[in-house]
């Protein structure tokens, strides 16, 4: 074969700068790296019957892209191409040129070589009539037997190249975007039993509502699948898995829908997933665009206060305004005034005057004033600090209950170790990555959680641990429960439940899952990454994925109302009334020890 249909392919075809040539000719090798050396080519050369590594050859140290030459007359051409097949190396990163006399391109490609997709850049080159011929050859899917399509680029006639189609063109997703209801492999997760066939997991997944077992953000990747079926016209024979992820014991075997996927057993998942370090070794990343954002949602009611946390949580408790060491020291204040009270009565003395330095002291503390009023400048001037003491004290305690009463967005346990704590009973959507997470977290707070709050058995009058938001809503509406699960999937459900104001009254906790933008993964290197994720690019500048997030992803109802009076609770104001029943207590034994020495005093008058 003439050396210029090479440099032709190189130079004016493909326009690389980088050139590998597969040969068992020396003549071959001398004649052509020649050529494209004086072309400006950094030239490697390998020969088909010695030993080589194909990993070490394609690395991604390859200058831009790189053109592969292979004569396909040697007898190791076979196993090159099946190699080449096996590392995903027909992509866009390589420009193949598999020259040959009065070869079938048929058999050059047989079935086993299942990686010859969309995203191949292999042109075949054959001898003709009067010249020679470049063919543009690639397939929607080998491993799915669809057939190979062959298109004429150029002829080679007389040493002049005529150009018949654009070879960007016909590599292009515009050209190849015909799949022609090619069905390709798809996988997606259902938490339930007995969903076997296609037709299930299609009617399941195309509903618009919620499904008990289905996560929100599997049905929104299925409209996402849906565009690409409708741009690139195929169709799907979906398998579904329980769950997304695990292994199988302690071996690397992965389980659930990441290992059909990283086994090649699906070419595209309805589905999303978490992004993980050890993922990316493993996937290819064709969008992100799904908020995945899980909380605890309850509604607040006024026994659910949290000691020691803002003004909020703790408004209507009697003496949480202030801490225990300030009640202590005040008290321990007043008691100081009153023993300084009768020690200037002691030394002016007017000891035995009718005043009581006590009692007037508890007046003033409760700024009830005093009458008659003390005419020593020493007493005055301790009645003066006295009543500044208790104005300052009085501002901050009347302050701080009436601005926890008045910040009402904050009330509640605000943090999953609160909600621990709080007298919340709690339970989780029904779906499978809780339970991995329950099993496989070391995070001191799920320990916790579990210990707390699911340990103990449940009445049949109670909510089961896992359980669906359908169920959860009139426990939330009553109050005195959580719900965990995915947020969008609970706000229609509570805007159709609730009114104005318990939707006010609706309070989300985050924290136990992480947000994040979910991934939607192929298998790593897969045939189908380049045209599926430039389609995605293309429909989200378009707006189309825009209008399915908004469709799916709902906000949260509006809280309608100006402001919500919360009623203080008993336990708010139980200590006061524990101060006046020992304060009733403690007088009626002072008048039982009253009445005994008047009885006594009058016993001795007789004697």
């Amino acid at each position: 074969m003439e050396v210029s249909v090479l440099t032709n392919f190189v130079v004016n075809l493909v326009k690389t700068k980088h050139t590998i040539v597969f040969s068992c000719s020396l003549k071959d090798f001398q004649e052509t790296t020649f050529a494209l050396m004086q072309r400006n080519q950094f030239v490697s050369v390998v020969h088909l019957n010695d030993t080589y590594s194909l990993p070490s050859i394609l690395t991604i140290d390859s200058y831009a892209r790189t053109s592969i030459l292979v004569n396909a007359r040697c007898s190791g051409t076979s196993e090159l191409l099946f190699e080449a097949s096996e590392n995903r190396y027909f992509n866009k990163s390589y420009q193949w040129c598999i020259w040959g006399v009065d070869l079938d391109v048929q058999s050059l490609f047989p079935l086993k070589l299942n990686y010859v997709g969309p995203n191949a850049q292999i042109t075949y080159v054959n001898e003709t009539n009067d010249g020679y011929a470049y063919w543009d050859v690639h397939s929607k899917g080998r491993h799915l037997k669809s057939q190979l399509e062959i298109h004429l680029i150029a002829t080679l006639i007389n040493g002049t190249i005529n150009i018949i189609s654009d070879i960007s063109h016909l590599q292009s997703i515009d050209f190849r975007g015909q799949f022609n209801g090619l069905t390709l492999r798809g996988a997606s997760v259902i938490d339930k039993e007995d969903i076997i066939s296609n037709e299930q997991i299609e009617s399941i997944l195309s509903r618009p509502t919620k499904d008990s077992g289905v996560a929100a953000f599997i049905k929104y990747h299925y409209e996402l699948l849906g565009l690409l079926r409708e741009r690139f016209n195929f169709t799907v024979n979906f398998r579904n898995s329980r769950g997304w992820a695990g292994r199988l014991g302690n071996t690397t075997f992965r389980l659930g829908l990441l290992g059909i996927v990283m086994r090649n057993e699906a070419d595209i998942a309805a589905s999303g997933a978490f992004n993980r370090i050890n993922r990316f070794a493993e996937f290819d990343i064709i969008h992100q665009s799904w908020k995945f954002e899980t909380a605890f949602l309850y509604r607040y009611t006024p026994d659910l206060f949290t000691p020691g946390g803002d003004s909020a949580a703790w408004a209507g408790n009697f003496l949480s305004p202030f801490s225990t060491r300030v009640w202590f020291f005040s008290l321990l204040t007043l008691a100081a005034f009153s023993i300084i009270w009768v020690l200037f009565e002691i030394i002016d003395g007017k000891f035995l005057d009718k005043r009581d330095g006590v009692l007037q002291t508890f007046g003033a503390c409760c700024q009830q004033g005093m009458d008659p009023n003390p005419k020593d400048r020493s007493v005055r001037f301790l009645v003066m600090t006295l009543f500044l003491f208790s104005l300052v004290m009085y501002n901050y305690y009347t302050s701080s209950v009436v601005g926890g009463l008045l910040s009402s967005s904050d009330q509640g346990p605000a943090t999953v170790d609160e909600i621990t704590s709080s007298p919340l009973k709690i339970s989780f959507e029904d779906i499978g990555y809780y339970k991995v997470l329950f099993r496989e977290s070391k995070n001191q707070s799920i320990t916790r959680l579990i210990e707390k709050k699911l340990s103990s058995s449940r009445s049949s009058k109670e909510l089961p641990i896992f359980s669906h938001i359908e169920e959860a809503v009139p426990y939330l509406k009553a109050g005195g429960f959580a719900f965990h699960c995915e947020v969008v999937d609970a706000y229609p459900v509570i805007a159709e439940f609730f009114d104005a104001n318990e939707i006010c009254d609706l309070r989300e906790v985050s924290g136990l899952m992480e947000v994040e933008i979910l991934n939607w993964i192929l298998h790593k290197n897969s045939q189908y990454t380049e045209i599926f994720r430039t389609a995605m690019c293309n429909a989200q500048e378009k707006g189309f994925v825009e209008r399915i997030l908004r469709r799916r992803q709902i906000k949260k109802p509006t809280c309608l109302s100006l402001y919500t009076v919360y009623p203080v609770s008993i336990s708010g104001v139980l200590p006061a009334f524990i101060i006046l029943i020992c304060g009733i207590i403690i007088s009626l034994m002072l008048l039982c020890v009253e009445k005994l020495y008047v009885r006594l005093e009058m016993a001795n008058c007789r004697v």
